[in-house]
């Protein structure tokens, strides 16, 4: 009898220490509620032993030690709220942040501490860019989708890998209406990715955290102490992690790449080994310099079979920092949502009339392309009085004036050379701008001089004055190649980049900001996107610029303006144009006569001497000639000749 006593108490003991995990104190249920860009809203679940005390934190730099993992600056920003539910047996942890949250991935390491012991869980957070519009945990991989769940759906669930592979990085959206309509935009072979999420269709689900090893489900020990197991670090291998190693990894000297079925961009910019860069970067480098390979130009529209340039790759995506690349997928995503939500809409009148470009009323142009001849005619004959004096006079010398008084007495002896001038329009600033070659004994450059103008009592008279350098070389020793220093010279003779500042869905919005833009004085005009017969979005542009640099340097000015959040240096190097007036005046008549029936046009200006003042009219930013194609049809009808050129 008393064996049978022991035996059943040892039994019951065995029992309560592998009763399920649910009644064990433990953290899951983590969830995401918030954006990428947007303040941190997060929450995740603690069980409980019984009704008692818990105490929960961010882990420090030791526990992140402990776990194998670097901690972020950014987690001191967030907080953490302790709610006590209905159930007593469970409580509610509520992350936030007081500011947007713009980082596309990171390990958060919580603690809590309850009846005796302290739980440390690591999650990881990473932006889903196309299947969440969110912040989202990876949990466990439950199910593996079949081929048919890559195809869009106007509602569909997150789907869940595992969280030891490395998150693949996708674009993301701003909020827009739901998606509710697959349009054809292209021909029915091609079926580009139209993975594009709704934040209205994301159910709330929620994602268990890392998995813990083998044997840990458990944290009770015979004692009954609590104890904390730390979560395995994301780098440990698995099979499924070596079977992903044993991939072929694409290699930054490969000149081409076919994309494969089920692909996307992000595939291969993963496979990509460029130095230190992240898969967004190299993604938006892609896309830039194949944007022809797009449909409708948006880094969604990437079909099977498309034949990907990465020649130079390595160069290029210097360029691009994390910054620039996320708001460069920020501003596709938005479009591409648009483009999936528009449905059959043709083309409409406006009811906003469009106000004439600041520059159709710069009469007195020819006076200002005067004076940038004179400032450069006085820089050659080294008229050091004459030439400062086409600056604009302060009560105190600018530091351009003594720089530029220091340099022309430093270099006496000197050829300079200057290209073809173009102008734009900075928040109303002409902005005078070339290809600039300066060679002395022990200096030589080349670069992009920008000379801001502004009218005085006195008339035309240099603001500021900027250069940046492409090339430089200066010291004692004179350059010991100067063949190829004379050969490496790119002088700006295209204007091939446009600033994208957002997509809209009637003509009228899209009037509105062109209208808004130039009378913040910006050079801003649109131009419709045929997606089929009878639908169509609009775009807005301002300008056309040398490179991406250039572009992006006033793109940062848009983004700071409420209207321009989204804007974009994208490269469109072809336009239509409709005319080359002869003066000032004619260009304004051709511009007036485009509004009148419907279309928005773009004034150029460059300046050559052999050639003087030059004036184009030109219409709409395209990838290639086929794009334009049903647009110079339109303004044949309505008596325009329009040619297709590299601006």
């Amino acid at each position: 009898m008393k064996f049978f006593v022991k035996y059943l108490v040892f039994l019951i003991g065995m029992l309560w220490v592998m009763k399920p995990e649910v009644f064990a104190f433990s953290i899951d249920g983590f969830q995401v509620r918030s954006q990428y860009g947007e303040r941190l809203n997060a929450n995740f679940e603690i069980h409980l032993d019984f009704e008692g005390p818990v105490k929960v934190g961010l882990g420090d730099e030791d526990d992140y030690a402990k776990m194998g993992l670097e901690r972020d600056n950014i987690i001191d920003a967030f907080t953490l709220d302790l709610i006590r539910s209905g159930d007593k047996l469970k409580s509610t942890v509520k992350i936030s942040s007081n500011n947007p949250i713009f980082f596309p991935s990171l390990n958060l390491v919580v603690w809590a501490t309850h009846n005796g012991g302290t739980l440390l869980e690591n999650f990881l957070v990473i932006v889903d860019f196309q299947k969440s519009l969110g912040l989202n945990l990876r949990g466990e991989q439950i199910k593996t989708p079949d081929k048919e769940s890559f195809k869009y759906s106007p509602e569909f669930t997150l789907s869940q890998k595992k969280a030891l592979h490395p998150p693949e990085m996708e674009p993301f959206a701003d909020d827009q209406p739901s998606i509710e309509k697959e349009q054809r935009a292209e021909s029915k072979s091609k079926t580009p990715d139209t993975k594009v999420a709704d934040d209205n269709s994301l159910p709330e689900k929620s994602i268990d955290p890392v998995p813990p090893k083998t044997g840990v489900m458990h944290r009770r020990r015979l004692s009954g102490v609590i104890w904390a197991n730390p979560r395995p670090n994301p780098i440990l291998a698995t099979e499924k992690i070596e079977k992903e190693f044993d991939k072929p990894d694409l290699t930054a000297s490969k000149e081409e790449y076919v994309l494969q079925q089920g692909e996307r961009l992000f595939s291969v910019a993963r496979k990509l080994k460029i130095g230190d860069y992240h898969p967004a970067q190299i993604a938006a480098t892609i896309w830039l310099h194949n944007i022809d390979k797009f449909m409708l130009g948006n880094i969604h529209g990437i079909s099977e079979g498309a034949k990907l340039d990465l020649k130079n790759l390595k160069e290029y995506v210097s360029d691009i920092d994390l910054q620039k690349a996320g708001n460069i997928l920020k501003n596709q995503a938005v479009e591409w949502k648009l483009i999936k939500s528009t449905t059959s809409n043709k083309e409409g009148v406006a009811t906003v009339s469009e106000i004439p470009l600041l520059s159709e009323n710069l009469e007195d142009i020819n006076d200002l392309l005067k004076q940038v001849n004179g400032w450069q005619t006085t820089w050659e004959k080294m008229d050091i009085e004459g030439h400062l004096d086409y600056y604009q006079n302060s009560e105190k010398e600018k530091p351009i004036l003594s720089n530029k008084r220091q340099l022309m007495a430093r270099y006496p002896r000197f050829d300079l050379e200057i290209f073809p001038k173009f102008i734009l329009f900075q928040q109303g600033i002409p902005v005078v701008f070339f290809t600039q070659v300066f060679f002395a004994e022990n200096l030589k450059s080349w670069g992009l001089k920008e000379l801001d103008w502004v009218r005085t009592s006195s008339g035309w008279k240099i603001r500021d004055e900027k250069f940046y350098e492409t090339f430089s070389n200066s010291g004692e020793q004179p350059l010991e190649n100067e063949v190829s220093f004379g050969s490496s010279i790119n002088p700006v003779k295209n204007l091939p980049f446009v600033i994208h500042v957002s997509s809209h869905p009637n003509k009228s919005r899209t009037v509105s900001l062109t209208n808004r833009l130039r009378k913040q004085g910006f050079d801003a005009y649109w131009a419709p996107v045929r997606m089929s017969a009878d639908t169509f979005i609009y775009r807005v542009y301002v300008g056309r610029f040398s490179d991406w640099k250039q572009t992006h340097r006033l793109v940062e000015v848009l983004r700071k303006k409420p209207f321009g959040r989204h804007a974009t240096a994208i490269p469109y190097p072809l336009a239509l144009q409709i005319g080359e007036p002869n003066s000032l005046k004619e260009a304004r008549v051709l511009l007036k006569s485009l509004r009148k029936f419907g279309f928005s046009g773009l004034l150029l200006f460059s300046f050559n001497e052999s050639t003087g003042t030059r004036f184009r009219v030109v219409v709409g930013a395209f990838k290639n000639e086929e794009n334009a194609k049903w647009i110079l049809k339109q303004l044949k009808q309505f008596g325009f000749i329009g040619k297709l050129i590299s601006p």
